[in-house]
């Protein structure tokens, strides 16, 4: 065979061997895909991501909970909003989590205690957005623009300006949204 006749073959192979090593993403990113989709965000990928995130906030925020990664990737995904101009979305998708706040007081029973499952998934999406927002505090304005607060006081902790949002909650649904930020919310 001369080398004329490899090269198409060659070809063939390299654009297959690329095929199935480049990762593809589909029209929709899916919670089990969310994590994983978080690497290497583009503008591209990033409004599916949010389009998955307005899809089911709360589905979202548990999902990203209750995972391994799922800090990370929160962090990365609100990061990768603030800097591509979308804080104030990401402020509306953050308003849109605690908006119901009976469902965030509502608490249910498991293995003998009582916990809030709802106000700790919201404090830890608050806690993933307030990693980020640390880090890119010039964005604060316009993320409480969308989220429909007052922006934070000068000096005023990122994670106690989330609390105070939700401060109508009972205590114990308080506590739970304020110790699930707090995890969530280190680098």
């Amino acid at each position: 065979m001369t080398i004329i006749r490899k090269i198409p073959v060659l070809k063939i192979i390299i654009t297959i061997a690329t095929l199935y090593s480049a990762p593809v993403f589909a029209a929709n990113i899916t919670l089990d895909s969310f994590i994983g989709a978080t690497t290497d965000i583009d503008a591209a990928k990033l409004e599916k991501l949010a389009v998955a995130v307005e899809a089911n906030l709360p589905e979202t925020a548990n999902h990203l909970q209750s995972n391994i990664g799922g800090r990370k990737a929160l962090q990365q995904y609100a990061s990768a909003m603030l800097t591509h101009g979308q804080a104030e979305r990401l402020g509306k998708q953050w308003a849109g989590l605690i908006a119901n706040s009976a469902m965030l007081d509502k608490a249910e029973k498991k293995d003998g205690s009582i916990w809030f499952p709802h106000a700790k998934d919201a404090g830890f999406f608050a806690g993933g957005i307030a990693a980020a927002l640390s880090q890119y505090p010039q964005t604060t304005g316009n993320f409480s623009t969308g989220a429909g607060l007052t922006a934070p006081a000068a000096g005023q902790d990122i994670a106690e300006w989330f609390s105070q949002s939700v401060s109508a909650l009972s205590r114990p649904a308080r506590a739970a949204f304020d110790q699930s930020l707090r995890a969530a919310a280190v680098h």
